[in-house]
Order: C-alpha cells, then sequence, then structure tokens
C-alpha cells in the first residue's frame, strides 16, 4: 500500500519545523502534543519511527511508537469500519480509514482515520490487535514524540476544481536509503513530483518533477500525482515502482530522481483505464519478488520483479505491458500493507462493511 526545473527559492521548499520544547531525542523528536489538521498515508521506518502525511497543514510527522507487545499472529477483525466508530463514539458512516502500516516489532496494525466529515472532520490514529474484547483504541497525541518537516511547494488550492490539486499535494510516503519519500503534487512546472528529505528531518528538500507515458490516455503526462508507490532493490540498485490512476505502472531508478530534474519513468504496464491504485507492496515468496498492487475498481494483482526489470519502456497506446495475474475479486481490496514474512493484511470490502484480514502469500 510506495518509493523538474526548481527555482532558487523553490530549492529551499521543505523546511523541517520541531516543536521546541525541551531537548530533542536523538532523532530530533521533542514530546509536546501533536497539532495535526489531517492524517492521510502512513508508513513505518526506523526502528520505531511513523511517518504521516498530513495534507491540509502541508507536511509531514516524524512519530516515536514504540510499541511494546510482542508478535501475537494474525488479525482478522470482520467489521473494522464499525469497530473503529464504536472506539469513537460516532458511526460508521462518520469515519474514514486513510491509511494502515504494520508495526516492524509487534505487527500490530496502525491506522490513519478522519473522523467526521468536511471542515469538521479530526484526524486520529488507532491501534489495532487481535485482542478480541478490546481490538481497537486510540493512540494519544499528547506528549507524544514527533518533529515534523513542511513542504512548502504545494500547489494552490482549487476547491471548485473537478480535482482540488491541493488535496494531492502528499499522495503516498515511503521510507528507503534514509530518507522520507513523498508523492503527490507541487507547484513546479511538471506538477507531479517526487520530494525526499533525509531523516532525522533537516531543512531543505530534494523535489524531482516526473513525466510518464499513459498507455490508456495515449499520450505523455506531467499533472497526474503517483497515487501510491514503494520502493523495491533491483540487481542491486533502488527503484520507486509508482501507480497512477486509470492504471500505468510505471519504474523511476532513485539515482535519476535529482533535484531540479525532469524525470521520464519508465512505463512498464497499463494496469486497465477506469482505476484508481489503493497501494503497492513488494513480497518475496519461493525465491522470487514480486510486487502486489491493491486497486479500487480492478482486482488486486501480483506482477513480477524479475518482468519488471527486464521489461522495455510502453511507449505507444498498443501494449498493455507485462503480465500481472489478479488475485482477489474487483475492487475488493481497499487498503494492503505487509503483515510478516508469510502474510499480507488488508482491509476489504465485507458483507456489511469493511473487514480487516490477514492473507497467506502462498495464496497468491
Amino acid at each position: 500500500m510506495k518509493k523538474p526545473i526548481l527555482s532558487s527559492i523553490a530549492a529551499a521548499a521543505l523546511v523541517t519545523t520541531i516543536v521546541a520544547w525541551g531537548r530533542p531525542d536523538p532523532l530530533g523528536m521533542y514530546a509536546s502534543t501533536l497539532e495535526a489538521k489531517s492524517f492521510g498515508a502512513i508508513t513505518f521506518g526506523p526502528g520505531n519511527v511513523l511517518f504521516v502525511a498530513d495534507n491540509d497543514a502541508e507536511s509531514v510527522y516524524a512519530l516515536d511508537i514504540t510499541d511494546k507487545d510482542k508478535a501475537s499472529g494474525p488479525i482478522n477483525i470482520e467489521g473494522i469500519d464499525a469497530k473503529v466508530a464504536q472506539a469513537l463514539g460516532t458511526s460508521a458512516d462518520q469515519i474514514t480509514i486513510a491509511d494502515m502500516a504494520v508495526h516492524p516489532s509487534s505487527h500490530n496494525v496502525y491506522l490513519s482515520v478522519m473522523r467526521g466529515k468536511g471542515a469538521d472532520a479530526k484526524p486520529v490514529l488507532l491501534k489495532v490487535t487481535n485482542d478480541k474484547t478490546n481490538p481497537v483504541s486510540e493512540v494519544s497525541l499528547e506528549n507524544i514524540k514527533h518533529s515534523s518537516a513542511k513542504i512548502s511547494n504545494a500547489p494552490a488550492a482549487n476547491p471548485g476544481a473537478r480535482s482540488d490539486p491541493h488535496r494531492s499535494t502528499i499522495t503516498d510516503i515511503a521510507f528507503a536509503d534514509g530518507k522520507v519519500w513523498i508523492a503527490g503534487l507541487s507547484n513546479e512546472q511538471f506538477s507531479s513530483a517526487f520530494r525526499q528529505v533525509a531523516f532525522p528531518f533537516v531543512a531543505g528538500q530534494q523535489t524531482t518533477q516526473l513525466q510518464i507515458y499513459h498507455v490508456s490516455h495515449k499520450r505523455s503526462e506531467t499533472q497526474a500525482p503517483v497515487m501510491t508507490f514503494a520502493p523495491e532493490r533491483i540487481d542491486g540498485k533502488t527503484y520507486m515502482l509508482a501507480a497512477y490512476t486509470c492504471t500505468p505502472l510505471v519504474e523511476f531508478a532513485v539515482d535519476g530522481l535529482k533535484d531540479g530534474q525532469q524525470v521520464i519513468g519508465k512505463t512498464v504496464a497499463d494496469l486497465g483505464a477506469g482505476n484508481q491504485p489503493a497501494d503497492i507492496i513488494g513480497y518475496t515468496f519461493g525465491g522470487k519478488d514480486y510486487m502486489l498492487i491493491a486497486n479500487r475498481t480492478h482486482p488486486m494483482m501480483k506482477v513480477s520483479v524479475a518482468d519488471i526489470a527486464s521489461a522495455p519502456s510502453l511507449t505507444t497506446p498498443d501494449s498493455n505491458g507485462i503480465t500481472r495475474v489478479n488475485v482477489s475479486a474487483p475492487g475488493a481490496v481497499v487498503q494492503l500493507s505487509d503483515f510478516d514474512k508469510d502474510n499480507v493484511i488488508v482491509v476489504q470490502k465485507g458483507a456489511a462493511g469493511l473487514d480487516l484480514r490477514t492473507i497467506a502469500k502462498a495464496g497468491f
């Protein structure tokens, strides 16, 4: 569930802001109340650090989530949306599960949630375990160790637009090679962008503007944001494998994502029109590497990393690219995360809402 021309002013587009209370810990975090405006994409980085995107505040937070629970096996909860709503004292139609991440040591699940709708919605972070009596609990944002990095080259808000570009300032985040990678839109010439910032957070960001060939649209595009991406090592090099709406799958070599550059990605597949990708993860099974892509409309799909590595770049509308294998019902999976070496975990549509399910990789 992922991995241009830049003015001298925008070269310092990411300004790190840290709450100036007390002494920072070795990761530059201070203990105080996190005053977030919204929660979106989340991902775990080194140790206990959870990175959280806040589009409304144009920021990414680093939170110290020290989860002392021991790994206790798969988590399966029918009606997870109802359980979340119950924990927050509201109804399921008043909550939105924005993203999901799995703690690297406890293997508990963390959900970024918006409680309420519209301007009244409030961000909430939840912890989900396999405790049958109390599976969902709220993570307090008071006196929590955290730091933040603020994006200052976000696109201007345009509420009247078909899709407000400011809502896509941050579409997904990932941690790789000591950096937080941030996909979304910028105010640059090619608004589709990857940003990267070193962690612990320091002043300054690198921004690369992106261009891709969109097979089903039959044209090159620079304004569509990466919707989800994941870092993947291929032949000793790091790549960002990115999925776009309607649905190109594109490979970007990390060593080519330089500050101030415009970069053309390698489109390796078109997963089908009329679809928005929800999440993408890499996993290994049976000694082979795969990417798993969850889709809002199409089935969840598995593709071979070896096929990605050897694929030509698609530049015409007459090919759908590399082979993919459908592994779910169409549109069933809306959130996806790697769980452990044997399993993934998904939020999927159930009989009466959304279910949280752990699924064996062997089943794919």
